[in-house]
């Protein structure tokens, strides 16, 4: 399998195939577990269960610029930062890795370093809008955030396997949906329940919030998409026209459409300022895995395998119809820079703190175990950088 990735790397080959005039490109050895989009639109990335992701471009050529194996097991979920320079992948191996993805170079993606947040399999990724924090969603029921400056975790515990997460836009609360239930919590960074969802009546497989910060999406096995009001915790629109498990979501980054997928073998485009369906696609005799919606609207790419077949599998690309809009990437987040300034800053605090010091003050007492200096524990190393958390003895 090496050996034929490789040579489509340098051919830049793909496999056609035609279903109702979309064009299937099949690189893949097995189904595809998830699709993104690059911010600025000019690729797409696949990450399989042939424990693979391959970068290709978004354009006529659909030429494979790269093929990533830094794998054990499946590629489960993949996400970007919003400034489009930073890649983050996940899976079965439970190594969540980071990529510097700059196209300038032969290599799109250049590896910077892996961490391992809890040694279990990473079933969903979440790059945060502010680009610091990382969330990330475990098998054994863990809900890990992940500060990329301080480089500090804070993890809440659960018990049981997290099969979809989302993360309210101002980051004060977390929607969390295990296996084996219907249900969708909403809890505070501390894990405390603040809400209960209720309305599916199978496992959730996929959540996002809209833009506007008002709205929960989801998806699931139920075979329906439920919006939701986060103020009133209140259903708003439930979608039906699917007829078999919603596998994915996904959402413009203007707020204004949504597309999913089905293991009916459909692909919905939905407009959720109106609550409607715009268009409904048909792969006949597909099952559909993943989907995504690039970044001007124009195109998606839907991750489908035909039914009964696992080797080739690719994902088809599939014009939406609708108008296309430019969206304007932020600035490059210099997470370097920006821990030097932490630094300075807590040197200055220090120094300032021991100057307003006087003898016999209460800085000369004891201090108790809650008070201890915290232990710097290594959690794990790789060539490039060494990653640290702290944590109170």
């Amino acid at each position: 399998m090496r050996n034929l990735l490789i040579i489509l790397l340098f051919a830049g080959l793909s496999t056609y195939a035609q279903v109702d005039s979309f064009t299937y490109l099949a690189n893949h050895t097995d189904d595809i577990s998830s699709v993104v989009f690059s911010p600025d639109g000019k690729y797409i990335v696949t990450g399989s269960w042939d424990n693979t992701v391959i970068i290709q471009r978004n354009d006529t050529t659909a030429e494979i610029m790269q093929v990533v194996e830094d794998f054990k097991g499946a590629v489960k979920t993949m996400a970007f930062s919003r400034d489009g320079h930073r890649l983050i992948i996940g899976g079965q191996d439970g190594r969540l890795n980071f990529y510097d993805f700059n196209d300038s170079f032969f290599q799109v993606v250049t590896y910077d370093t892996t961490l391992v947040l809890e040694n279990t399999q990473i079933n969903k990724l979440i790059y945060g809008p502010g680009m610091r924090t990382i969330f990330c969603a475990g098998d054994n029921g863990k809900f890990t955030t992940f500060d990329l400056v301080n480089r500090k975790r804070r993890p809440i515990n659960g018990t049981k396997s997290i099969t979809a997460a989302a993360v309210a836009i101002d980051r004060s609360s977390y929607f969390i949906a295990v296996k084996g239930s219907p249900v969708i919590q909403q809890i505070n960074i501390f894990g405390k329940l603040i809400n209960s969802f209720k309305g599916h009546s199978n496992d959730i497989t996929d959540m996002l919030t809209t833009v506007d910060r008002k709205y929960l999406v989801s998806s699931s096995k139920d075979k329906t998409i439920r919006i939701w009001d986060i103020m009133n915790v209140k259903e708003v629109t439930a979608f039906t026209e699917h007829t078999r498990t919603v596998t994915d979501i996904d959402m413009g980054p203007f707020g204004v459409y949504l597309v999913s997928g089905s293991l009916d073998g459909t692909v919905n485009i939905y407009n959720l300022k109106e609550k409607s369906l715009v268009t409904q696609i048909s792969l006949e005799s597909y099952k559909v895995n993943a989907v995504a919606l690039s970044p001007d609207n124009t195109k998606i790419a839907a991750a489908a395998q035909p039914n009964g077949v696992s080797n080739p599998a690719g994902f088809f690309e599939i014009p939406t119809g609708l108008v296309a809009r430019k969206s304007a990437l932020p600035p490059k987040m210099d997470l370097e820079k920006m821990r030097e300034a932490n630094k300075k800053r807590s040197l200055q605090n220090t120094k300032e703190k021991k100057e307003n010091v006087s003898p016999g003050s209460s800085s000369d007492i004891p201090k108790s175990s809650s008070q201890l200096k915290p232990k710097v524990e290594v959690i794990n190393q790789t060539k490039q950088v060494t990653i640290t958390i702290k944590k109170n003895e």
